[in-house]
């Protein structure tokens, strides 16, 4: 019985919180990715995008351990992780196969010139681009969840998952166990009902923030300090929710609910930034170019999505519809 109410109301949690919460908390997760992969503006300001880099991915993988649900029917499961393969295997055939015909004429720094086996690989084993994350997630998700249903649940299933996770990364080039580490607490702390929206709400999270960033030795990805950056992300936005008007709350909401479209679209979009660069070089700091540039990236992703839908495309890569619209959730 307590085990029965303990997840009736993590499901209540998840219904109230995660719209004005996590979901704003991925609305500026996305736009950060965006803005680091705009190439003018990661060579502009190189220690600002080696921050934004270190704890980026991490407060993503971090949200979707905890919000993952292991207690769904596996037909359930098989729809939600078939929303997060497929939508992967389409995107990055189309991202390699243009790197491979276009890359060196559009300056990327990924490459591909191999054939169909090579090609089957990257996808498997190697992925290329930002769509290393939703590789990352789907072996996650399915180690996890084919645990706990068919092994043992609770703590002893998320460490066993661990150590399988462990012995992917090994095995696995494009898996990275420092990667698996943020969805492992992710499902440790969804498992402990630790409340991060709560627990981490803090308005000193941003001075935490900030500290870290003039005094760490070694801002990385794999670093313990992208963790504490992480961290400190999180309860500075959480916290942000009752600091700024309900309209922009709402619209970064919206954006968050968007974050898988931009996700799969934005490197489509991003590499061809560079070419109308010159029309801005009128301003030296290049922020006029990076405010065009990452409004023009993400709208351009909404539409590709509002597309997608209308031609029917989403229910078949995704199952589902991939743009939703703004609802405002918080009235002012």
């Amino acid at each position: 019985m307590a085990v029965r109410n303990l997840h009736s109301y993590m499901s209540e949690i998840m219904k109230k919180e995660r719209i004005l919460e996590f979901d704003m908390a991925k609305g500026v997760f996305i736009l950060l990715m965006v803005l680091f992969h705009l190439g003018l503006f990661n060579t502009t300001y190189p220690f600002l995008c080696q921050i934004i880099y270190s704890f980026l991915m991490l407060g993503f993988m971090l949200i979707s351990g905890y919000l993952f649900s292991v207690n769904k029917e596996p037909r359930q499961f098989m729809k939600g992780l078939y929303g997060i393969v497929v939508p992967y295997c389409v995107f990055e055939i189309v991202y390699l196969l243009g790197v491979g015909v276009l890359g060196e004429s559009l300056g990327s720094s990924n490459t591909f010139d191999g054939g169909v086996l090579a090609l089957l690989g990257k996808v498997a084993f190697s992925p290329s681009g930002t769509f290393w994350y939703l590789h990352t997630m789907a072996i996650c998700l399915t180690v996890y969840y084919l645990v706990n249903r068919y092994v043992v649940k609770g703590l002893s299933g998320i460490l066993i998952s661990a150590v399988i996770l462990y012995v992917l990364s090994i095995a696995i080039a494009g898996l990275s166990w420092g990667d698996v580490i943020n969805f492992i607490i992710g499902f440790l702390f969804r498992y402990a009902n630790w409340e991060i929206n709560e627990k981490l709400k803090s308005p000193v999270s941003i001075l935490c923030f900030v500290l870290i960033c003039v005094f760490a030795n070694d801002i990385s990805r794999d670093s313990v300090v992208s963790i504490g950056l992480a961290f400190t992300s999180l309860g500075f936005i959480f916290d942000l929710k009752e600091r700024i008007p309900k309209c922009l709350s709402n619209f970064i909401a919206y954006i968050g609910r968007n974050s898988f479209a931009i996700f799969l679209f934005s490197s489509f979009f991003t590499v061809f930034t560079k070419f109308y660069a010159p029309l801005f070089a009128f301003d030296g700091s290049a922020i006029l170019w990076t405010i065009f540039s990452l409004s023009l990236v993400v709208s351009l992703c909404l539409f590709s999505a509002m597309l997608f839908d209308r031609l029917s495309l989403s229910r078949i890569i995704a199952g589902k519809n991939m743009y939703s619209s703004y609802k405002p959730m918080a009235k002012d």
